[in-house]
This record gives structure tokens, sequence and C-alpha cells, in this order.
């Protein structure tokens, strides 16, 4: 007696002490707390780029080239200068030059000028002027805004050579002046330029030849043409995608964080029905409440498959009207009946009623199938399917437009996905049957029609892989079994068991 008093207060000191454990443990925080979704929201959300102000990207090397063709007049004044004045030295002249801009503001350009003009005796020389020039647009800063700007005013300056045939000279020249833009389209300019180059006075053949003095005036009109992509972009402010970025690392922390937290709730949670588990084996009512411990897969596989057995069912009460809902089915009766009833569907490939059928304990029926079976006993129903005797659920019905083989809507292309995965899974064969509307079109147009349509179905179906020798197709012809008629303009597939 003394030892169970000893025991029985040992347990009872167990249970205080795993009670006061139990006590003083921090219980979890409730999970349920405000989120501001709307934020989050907002802020996974594309971002509009914004552009600094007054900035633009400096152009690739395939952007914004052009080539500049000009003519007008120059003007040769030398050391000694002679005795003509200005206008009696003016002669004509050419100039051509290529070029890119590198901002709306700077750019450059090589280019060659040249034909004749006249010295200081007006012998008329040839001349050849070549040259690289440096070129600042004043108005360029517009392009930054969004309007167009069209005009242009533009100084340069540059380096070159300048060569006369008549005497062999090459002096080294200073060319500087200012170009006048209009842009009368996307790709063309209209130029004015009025310019001047300087030279050792040894052009001509006169002069001191290590000293500046012979120059040559010119004022020229042209055109410029844009070569590659033409335009600007504005320059974009990345200050919104750091600052998202940097949301992003918190958000992606926080959520793992909390992935951590619901990961130790869930650890928490599964040693407690470990724990309610042994309580319930204890108290003897474990097998009882065994499903409450069972894991995803094992509920998933206990979880009941829809076998059409209801769906079945009603099409044998919609067909067979005549059953009380009450008579039984023996096995004799059952082979009678499904001997008589079963529909062969390719002996019957142009009618789409069923033969009747009687048997010894069902009425008599004008549109009896084997569908009956299922108000009677599934079990046995099954049996006719595996036969390959009755079909498996339902029809699949496609539908096409007047007078052709073409679907009414190609979202019906899903079941003949589904179709040809099944049949494929399962080795079933299928039926296609294909029908017309009699109420349009001749017997032949409707005959013709309902083999297009059942070789269409076929195809896609043997498309998808579905194997053509277990493809059965019938053709029906025009039909009027449906109202409204253009139900009539089907095809229909059937699937068995081989």
């Amino acid at each position: 007696m003394r030892n169970k008093i000893v025991f029985v207060m040992a347990m009872a000191g167990m249970c205080c002490t795993l009670q006061a454990s139990a006590n003083i443990q921090l219980a979890p925080q409730d999970s349920v707390h405000h989120e501001p979704y709307v934020e989050k929201e907002l802020m996974l959300q594309t971002i509009e780029p914004t552009y600094h102000n007054g900035v633009l990207v400096t152009s690739p090397w395939n952007g914004n080239w052009f080539v500049s063709l000009q003519g007008g007049a120059s003007a040769f004044i030398g050391r000694p200068i002679g005795c003509a004045d200005l206008f009696d030295r003016i002669q004509p002249s050419l100039s051509a030059s290529v070029g890119k801009w590198f901002t709306p503001q700077i750019g450059a350009r090589i280019g060659y000028g040249g034909w004749r003009f006249k010295d200081c005796n007006l012998v008329i020389n040839d001349y050849h002027h070549f040259h690289a020039d440096l070129m600042y647009n004043i108005l360029g800063g517009f392009h930054s805004k969004k309007e167009n700007t069209r005009w242009g005013i533009i100084p340069y300056v540059g380096l070159g050579m300048m060569y006369n045939p008549q005497n062999g000279q090459k002096p080294f020249a200073i060319s500087y002046g200012i170009q006048g833009q209009y842009q009368i389209c996307k790709r063309l300019t209209a130029l004015l330029e009025i310019g001047n180059v300087s030279t050792f006075q040894n052009l001509d053949g006169y002069g001191n030849a290590n000293r500046f003095g012979d120059n040559m005036l010119s004022v020229s009109a042209g055109l410029s043409f844009a070569i590659g992509k033409v335009g600007w972009k504005r320059s974009v402010d990345a200050t919104p995608y750091i600052r998202q970025n940097e949301w992003l690392m918190e958000y992606a922390s926080e959520l793992s964080e909390n992935n951590c937290r619901y990961a130790g709730q869930h650890e928490r949670d599964m040693r407690t029905l470990k724990e309610l588990k042994k309580i319930l084996e204890i108290e003897g009512l474990l097998k009882k409440y065994s499903q409450l411990f069972d894991n995803r897969d094992s509920l998933s596989s206990s979880y009941p498959k829809n076998d059409y057995s209801g769906l079945n069912s009603l099409r044998a009460r919609l067909k067979n009207r005549r059953w009380d809902g009450k008579s039984p089915l023996t096995n004799d009766s059952l082979a009678n009946y499904s001997g008589a009833a079963v529909p062969d569907t390719n002996a019957n490939a142009n009618s789409e009623s069923a033969p009747t059928g009687k048997s010894a304990n069902v009425p008599d029926s004008t549109n009896t199938t084997a569908d009956s079976i299922s108000a009677y006993s599934h079990s046995d129903y099954l049996s006719i399917i595996r036969s390959g005797n009755e079909c498996i659920g339902s029809p699949v019905y496609f539908f096409f437009e007047l007078g052709t083989a073409k679907l009414t809507d190609k979202s019906q292309l899903v079941n003949l996905d589904e179709l040809a995965r099944v049949a494929m899974k399962y080795g079933l064969s299928v039926t296609v049957i294909g029908a017309a509307d009699d109420a349009t079109g001749t017997a032949d147009i409707n005959d013709g029609l309902s083999v297009s349509r059942a070789d269409y179905i076929a195809t896609e179906l043997a498309k998808r892989g579905l194997a053509v020798d277990t493809i059965t197709k019938v053709c029906k012809g025009g039909i009027s079994d449906y109202n409204l008629v253009e139900a009539n303009r089907h095809t229909k597939v059937i699937l068995f068991m081989k």
C-alpha cells in the first residue's frame, strides 16, 4: 500500500513539473496581423520612366550622321593684295562633307572645298581645300525639351591643307565660319554657310611662305542628308529604380523571415499533434480519430473518384422512361439485356438512335441502351463497359459552321487535347461520328460534310498522338435529331474499351 502511495505522489509531482514547464513556455504570437497590401501592390508595379531635365543621351555610333553638298562663290584676298577689289575676284566654288553629331550641340565633319580663284594679278588658278572641323550648335540645347527644334546656328573651326595645282603649293590652312540650318523634314536640312580659310602667303605663288596672309572668303548654300538613326533620347532618372530595388531586397528579406517563422510554427504544430495522438491512443480513441492524423498524400488518395455513375444513371432513366425505377435485374437478365440492348456503333453508322431491346425483368422501351444498367447495378454496368459494348462517360460534341468543316469556336480544341490524353493513357478506342443538318443542302452535300467533319476531328486527334488504328470514323450524312437545327451540324466523339 505504501509503495502505491509513493508511486501516485511521484506521478503527481511529475505532472506538476510538466505543467509548470508548459506554463513558462512562450506562446507564439498571433499570426493574424495587418499588412499594408495596397502599398506593396504599388511598389510591385512597373515604374514609368522619369527623365533628367535637360539631359540627353550621347548618340550611338550609328546615329545622327550626315552628308552635306553645297555650292556658292568664293573670293581670294592675299598678299600682295593686287589692284582689283573684292567683287572682281569672285569665282564659283563647291564643297562636300561627311560628319556626325555626338550631342545636339557638338559635332564634327571632314570635307572638301574648291574650284577656282583669282590671284593678285587676276590670273585664274585652281585650288583644293581638305579640312576637318569641330562644330557647335548654339541652339542645340533646345533638343532636350519636347518640342522639335528646326533651326540651328553653328559656328565652326577646323584645320586642313590648301593645294594649288598650278604652282604645286600645299600650305597649312585654318578654316572658320558660321553655318545656319533649317530642318525641312526628319532627314533633310537646308544649309547657308559663310566662312573663311586662312593660309600662308605663298598659296598664289607670291608672298612669304612662312607667314599667314592669304584668305579665301566663301558663301554657299546646300542640303544636308541625315544617315542612320535620327534624334535624341532623354536621360532616364535611375533614382526610382534604385529605390524600388532597395525595397524589393527588404521585402524579400521580410518574406524569408516570415517563412522561417511559419516553418517553426508548423514544426511546433506537428509536435503538438504527435502528443495529441499519444493521448488519444491512451484513451482508446485513436482508431476513431485516426483520419485527423493522415498526411496529405493519404488524404488525397482516400478522396472519392468520379466514375460518372450518377450521370450514367440519369442517362439510363432518360432513355428508358418506361422503367418503374424498382424492378431489379438478375445476372441472367443482365446478360440478355446487354446482348439485346447495347448499341453497336460501327454497325449502326446511319442511325442516331440505339436499337431497342428487351429482357425478362425490364419493361419494353423504344429507346433502351445499356446505360440503364447503371440504374440497377453499378458493378454490372462497369462490366459492360469493359466488354467494349458501351461507351465510357458521355459523348463529346464538336459543332461546325454552316456548310463547312470549320469549328464554330476554336476553344473546342481543348476537348480534343483531353480526349487524346485520356484515350492514350488508358488504351481506349475512339469512335468519331460526323453529321450535317438536313434542313439545308442536298443529301450528297450533307454526306460530304459529315465525312469532312469526321475526318477533321480524326486528323486533329491523330496530331495529338492518338494512333490512327484506334480511331473509327462514322458518317451519318444529314440528320434532324436536334433543335435548334444548328446542333445537327456536329461531330460526336465516343470512348470505348478495346
